[in-house]
């Protein structure tokens, strides 16, 4: 799990900005909903530094039974201020639990054989 999270992070950070506000949102995600898998994109427009659109991948057992509004809340509420307000303009969510996670990746079809005949 913690390998995981540490090659999606390494791969993120080779290939895109990864300012304060971003690395705040992995650590505040992680220490509240203890994800399985986790990625947390920029998709601020303009400048990436301006950080303020993001995009969260969380997969976590703490979803387990909660319907999608709840999981959704949960994220948000670990990402919120005191007022209920976000400190950035934006938050696009994918929330799933383990099952709906592995559920949601088909199967790689059966091979046919490829030799041509």
């Amino acid at each position: 799990r913690l390998l995981m999270r540490r090659i999606s992070r390494r791969l993120m950070s080779t290939t895109t900005f990864r300012g304060p506000r971003q690395a705040w949102i992995e650590a505040s995600l992680e220490a509240r909903l203890e994800p399985t898998f986790l990625e947390v994109v920029n998709e601020s427009h303009g400048r990436k530094e301006d950080e303020s659109h993001f995009f969260a991948h969380v997969v976590s057992a703490r979803f387990e039974g909660k319907k999608l509004l709840e999981r959704h809340r949960m994220v948000h509420d670990a990402l919120k201020e005191a007022d209920g307000s976000l400190p950035f303009h934006s938050l696009r969510i994918s929330a799933k639990s383990p099952d709906q996670a592995a559920a949601a990746v088909p199967a790689a079809p059966k091979c046919a054989g490829g030799d041509g005949r």
